[in-house]
């Protein structure tokens, strides 16, 4: 009666709900590469649609194997059917309620059965890929993904969720993650190569061959056409060995200028996008009143939550901007008639586009820009941090800053690089010989994420040669969905926040 569980009406109707979900995604991902904006209904399809797609995945996989499981194993992926169910309910509703944090009991909901769904459903992949064979490997690669589960099911289960979590916690729930992922990977491969005979290969695997060899043709021909195409033609010229090395270089480049606008399409994307329409908790009166308390060269600290770019962004603090003030200001320090301020004066003195003045000097996917105060704090976090340095050497800071006005964005995040400057980069040449900022390297690349500004300052808090003051914090109060002002000592433990944080429900 179950020897062909994939006829049964209802796993027909599950692979048709998870192709047609695919497709729908899929179609929708494209749409949104080309019009560059993805948020609010849109943004709520799409996450539907992914949505009903693992959900009919995961109970695809368990259903099929409940058929060929005993009594014992077939309760427990019953159980995971359920959780995949109440998995996939409660995230719906948390979307199309625009996450809203005060649907505590709907948040702890969806964490738990998520959780208990990709555990249940990693445990069936396990057991088909280990052919039952109940081997060490596969004994311990089990026990680290259940313990894994265990570790992030208690999060869910904290009184405030994902907040503070310990760093210690955060190390030992490395360890099985790390066992999980490597066992997982043995036993699956151990199980292909076992499978298949010496010398055969799938059609699958065969047309996927053919497919990719012919991209890589493509891709190789395009770059070398591009090359080409960009050469004047040759007279009478160098040496074979010289032209060829000058072709390959010509490749490189075409193939890195490529990748660049690539990425920096993907960035601009990313950093753009929130899945959630919501106003930010800092409001424009909030902005403005704060303003009164900033003297120009402070540093500003922002997060705003739910954009897709958080994830990939180290730390908890996503951006950083030097607050410049009003022209009383900078003629009060002497600057207003400094080449740098006087070459951008006139956009200066023009309203930023929500009619209020500009105040702020800040790195953005358009570039390095003007921006009133308003614009900038349009976030759900915002720390105000001041340099301990003369009014001399803020004001040369300043005009640092105007001098690089202008210049293009980053995208590969490189301080090796002038001519194109992150947020963060446009702070550090500004004040490069009087604060001692810690750069790092990151796949490569020397750089300094914002959050790292706010752990200087928390690692020389109280110390009498730090080199930043505290200002103001406004902290997110998720379930009032307003930011509130804090304390230093709260700022100080915010460098130790996930990154991927969003309100605590």
């Amino acid at each position: 009666m179950y020897r062909r569980p994939d006829k049964s009406l209802f796993m027909r109707l599950l692979k048709l709900a998870m192709w047609l979900s695919l497709t729908c995604a899929l179609v929708m991902l494209l749409v949104a590469l080309f019009r560059w904006r993805l948020s609010g209904l849109p943004a709520q399809l799409l996450l539907t649609c992914v949505a009903v797609f693992l959900g009919a995945m995961f109970m695809y996989v368990q259903l099929r194997a409940r058929y060929r499981a005993g009594p014992d194993f077939a309760l427990l992926l019953t159980l995971g059917a359920a959780a995949v169910a109440a998995s996939q309910a409660s995230f719906l509703a948390l979307v199309w309620a625009n996450w809203a944090a005060t649907m505590t009991f709907t948040w702890r909901l969806w964490w738990v059965t998520m959780v208990v769904s990709v555990v249940i459903t990693h445990l069936v992949v396990l057991e088909a890929a280990t052919a039952r064979r109940g081997g060490p490997v596969e004994l311990v690669t089990a026990v680290m993904s259940v313990w894994t589960g265990l570790m992030v099911l208690w999060l869910g289960l904290r009184q405030d969720m994902l907040a503070d979590i310990s760093t210690a916690y955060l190390w030992v729930l490395v360890f099985p993650a790390i066992g999980t992922g490597v066992g997982s990977v043995y036993l699956i491969v151990r199980r292909v190569l076992g499978v298949a005979r010496p010398g055969s290969i799938s059609k699958g695997a065969a047309v996927t061959g053919v497919l990719m060899s012919h991209l890589a043709t493509a891709v190789v021909a395009y770059f070398v056409g591009q090359a080409a195409a960009t050469k004047p033609a040759v007279q009478a010229g160098p040496a074979p060995a010289a032209l060829a090395a000058s072709a390959g270089a010509d490749v490189a480049r075409q193939l890195g200028q490529s990748i660049y606008t690539a990425q920096s399409g993907v960035a601009t994307y990313m950093g753009d996008t929130r899945i959630v329409s919501r106003a930010p908790f800092i409001t424009v009166g909030q902005a403005e009143a704060i303003e009164s308390r900033l003297e120009p060269g402070d540093i500003l600290l922002e997060r705003a939550n739910w954009y897709l770019s958080n994830p990939g962004l180290p730390g908890f603090w996503k951006h950083a901007a030097l607050y410049v003030g009003r022209l009383e200001d900078l003629k009060r320090l002497g600057i207003a008639d400094d080449p740098a301020v006087q070459q951008h004066l006139a956009d200066y003195l023009t309203a930023a586009p929500d009619g209020r003045a500009k105040t702020v000097i800040e790195a953005v996917s358009e570039g390095v820009l003007l921006n009133s105060l308003t614009k900038s704090l349009h976030a759900d976090y915002a720390a105000v941090l001041r340099p301990r340095v003369s009014p001399r050497q803020r004001a040369t800071a300043i005009t640092r800053a105007f001098a690089n006005l202008g210049k293009p964005y980053d995208f590969n995040f490189d301080f090796a690089d002038a001519t194109k400057l992150v947020c963060t980069q446009v702070i550090y040449l500004s004040y490069y010989d009087v604060l001692a900022f810690e750069l790092q390297r990151i796949l490569g690349r020397t750089t300094m994420p914002a959050n790292e500004i706010a752990r200087k300052y928390a690692n020389e808090a109280g110390r009498a040669d730090r080199q930043l003051d505290f200002v103001l914090f406004l902290d997110a109060a998720a379930s009032r969905g307003a930011a509130v002002e804090s304390t230093e000592a709260e700022f100080r433990k915010s460098v130790l926040r996930p990154k991927e944080l969003v309100e605590t429900p």
